[in-house]
């Protein structure tokens, strides 16, 4: 054989088995045997699917859901977009009454209107979140960043406050915390170091946190500051710029509040502390306006938040006055497997009726998980569990009168998280589940908007 039939012998194989393959490619090509059923052969799947999403309809008991058809019931607010904000209280005022009312307040005194939002890795960092609060203080006032965690895996990602720190012990509500240690409002504890002797002069020793103020409306600068902590009966001090303070307090949450007379644009707190003490957190706030407080938790299905103790949870609303809380779950207990979330609506009605019992006059508003894809026969089409765990949270809404968003729809529906991928403007990334900046922005504005309707339809209704 010569040497030039030898080089082209690999090509010509590689040729005659892609013509093969094309050929058989045109038949169906699934075969049973013994129970197992071959796939048909699509060699070239991913080069024609590419982009593209697989138009997959629903199942049927999805498609006939009132959350995919428009709803016009009692419950429906006013409207029968299913992108709106459903209320599901029966009464003749609103699930959102008390926020509206604090609105209305803060609209023409001065008065705090304050919403926590609680999620878990698609608002971390602040998304969506940053750009709701921006939102709301535009239309009602208010200088502030709200609640700052005393650390944050994600310091280095956050855009609205740069934030360092060093020393500290952190406790989270997915591990075993110690008996003699209690998780603050955000589903963390951050402990100081001890040391032998206290020197409130020497700034070069105890733990420490800084946080500065970016260069952005709103939140360009720290007027207010308030620390919020554990019980502490020992020798516990804290620095904040250049002040020094005892942190004492038998309550299971303890407030320092900080008037600073002239606004600043940094705070250097260090914590020099002899016995073990639970520091949850700083808040900058303004004396009036609208605050968010993220509290985002990567990998919670919102199951174990119930592990923050409802007189934690109250105690921290006597401090902060919280009349909104956001719910936004799901993204960790939605996978293709998955047609039945009957475990998931016990495990979060408990978490709803905890939140009640902590917050009893605050509104709370339950968003769905957003649209989210996966790969199915080398394209990506909406997971099919998705829809289904959307209705299971507007049974969990309607069940426990509270009020209802739904992401999923308000995305797009079925296919759209492929459409904020692959689109003209990218608003999420490559891994088809989580926003991008610019669709967190998206998202954030658009919540703010529909909350502004229906807040303009209650005031209507009760001029």
């Amino acid at each position: 054989m010569s040497e030039k039939n030898k080089h082209s012998q690999p090509f010509i194989m590689v040729l005659s088995v892609t013509i093969v393959l094309l050929v058989v490619s045109q038949f169906n090509t699934k075969i049973k045997v013994l129970g197992f059923e071959t796939k048909k052969i699509e060699p070239i799947a991913d080069i024609i699917q590419k982009g593209k999403a697989k138009n997959v309809p629903l199942p049927e008991i999805i498609v006939n859901d009132s959350i995919i058809s428009k709803d016009s019931s009692e419950f429906a607010l006013r409207q029968t977009d299913v992108s709106n904000i459903y209320d599901f209280d029966q009464d003749s005022t609103s699930a959102l009454a008390h926020f509206f009312k604090s609105l209305n307040e803060t609209r023409t005194k001065k008065h705090k209107t304050r919403i926590a939002y609680f999620g878990d890795s698609m608002i971390e960092g602040d998304l969506i979140t940053q750009d709701f609060r921006d939102c709301l203080q535009d239309a009602f006032g208010g200088t502030g960043i709200g609640f700052l965690p005393i650390t944050s895996i994600v310091a280095g990602f956050r855009t609205s406050v740069i934030h360092s720190f060093d020393g500290w012990t952190t406790y989270n509500l997915l591990e075993n915390i110690p008996s003699n240690h209690t998780l603050g409002i955000s589903g963390y504890s951050f402990v100081p170091n001890t040391m032998s002797s206290i020197d409130t002069n020497n700034s070069s020793s105890g733990s420490w946190v800084k946080y500065t103020a970016v260069k952005r409306k709103h939140i360009d600068k720290f007027c207010e500051t308030k620390l919020l902590y554990g019980k502490s009966d020992g020798e516990n001090y804290v620095v904040i710029n250049g002040s020094h303070y005892k942190l004492g307090g038998t309550n299971s949450v303890n407030q320092l509040v900080i008037n600073s007379k002239n606004v600043c644009q940094s705070i250097n707190a260090k914590f020099q502390c002899k016995a073990p003490v639970d520091i949850y957190g700083f808040s900058m706030e303004s004396d009036s306006g609208v605050f968010v407080d993220n509290f985002s938790f990567r990998g919670n299905s919102g199951l174990p938040i119930t592990k923050v103790s409802q007189n934690i949870y109250s105690q921290t609303n006597q401090c902060l006055g919280y009349d909104l809380i956001i719910l936004e779950y799901g993204l960790n207990a939605v996978s293709p497997k998955v047609t039945d979330f009957s475990w998931y609506e016990r495990g979060m009605d408990e978490v709803i009726k905890h939140m009640q019992a902590s917050f009893p006059n605050t509104s709370i508003l339950l968003i769905s998980v957003g649209d989210k894809s996966y790969r199915n026969n080398g394209a990506y089409e909406t997971d099919p569990s998705v829809p289904i765990l959307v209705n299971s949270q507007m049974r969990l809404a309607q069940k426990n009168k509270l009020a209802f968003w739904s992401l999923y729809d308000a995305m797009g529906g079925n296919g759209s998280m492929v459409k904020w991928v692959e689109g003209d403007t990218v608003y999420a990334n490559r891994d088809y589940t989580h926003f991008n900046f610019k669709g967190a922005h998206k998202v954030g504005k658009l919540l703010f908007n529909k909350l502004m309707s229906e807040y303009s339809d209650y005031n209507k209704k009760h001029k």
